[in-house]
């Protein structure tokens, strides 16, 4: 059975320009820190940086290799599923890990803890998620609590958030359903810390605070 990973990249990001190469303050590039996590995951055989544009060569680290990918999956109108494809086409793989370098700070253990459960085939998929304990209204109406009775927030419904920082899915469960996330998942609790993602400039400030406390 063989894992690969594949870390989507692009360039042109439209909201954030450069964001994936970005350097937090001591020089380190945003994407560096996923590519040395998610290298020393020794359940991955292959990790592969997928992106167009052969000048991310020079950020590679760890076990990452330079996967081309066409140019055309670059657009805001590129979908998950249309990269997936693609990647599933030059790569032969039973196992997909999908990470995204935008969540610097995911856990080595997170990561190796969704190949797990995903290799043990009890699960058809795995994905790291946070978990949302707030009063939460929807359309105008509480939708998880009840106004009349206020609970304290660590007795409200766990809800879970996708972080985003990594997906593992059988390559089977995506060639029938279209979906990264399968019908049997295995959902990864993570931290707050580990649920950062970096969308916009002021998510990477807030980002390169968090970098330079936990190198202290």
């Amino acid at each position: 059975m063989k894992v690969a990973a594949y870390l989507p990249i692009k360039l042109n990001n439209e909201r954030f320009p450069g964001k994936n190469v970005k350097a937090f303050s001591d020089g380190t590039p945003l994407c560096r820190l996923m590519f040395d996590t998610i290298s020393q995951v020794d359940e991955i055989d292959d990790i592969y940086c997928f992106c167009s544009d052969e000048s991310i060569k020079e950020y590679l680290s760890g076990r990452v290799q330079f996967l081309k990918r066409g140019k055309e999956l670059d657009t805001a109108e590129t979908k998950c599923q249309d990269i997936v494809s693609s990647f599933l086409e030059k790569v032969d793989v039973d196992i997909i890990v999908l990470a995204h370098v935008t969540s610097p700070f995911v856990k080595v253990e997170s990561i190796r803890e969704c190949v797990k459960q995903v290799c043990s085939g009890e699960y058809d998929s795995a994905f790291t998620a946070g978990v949302v304990q707030d009063f939460l209204w929807q359309d105008g109406k509480p939708l998880n609590f009840d106004p009349s009775s206020i609970a304290r927030t660590q007795d409200l419904p766990r809800i879970y958030k996708e972080s985003v920082g990594c997906y593992v899915f059988t390559k089977d469960v995506f060639e029938k359903t279209g979906r990264r996330i399968g019908y049997k998942p295995y959902i990864c609790e993570v931290d707050s810390i580990e649920e950062v993602d970096i969308d916009y400039p002021e998510d990477f400030v807030i980002a390169n605070a968090i970098y330079d406390s936990l190198r202290k």
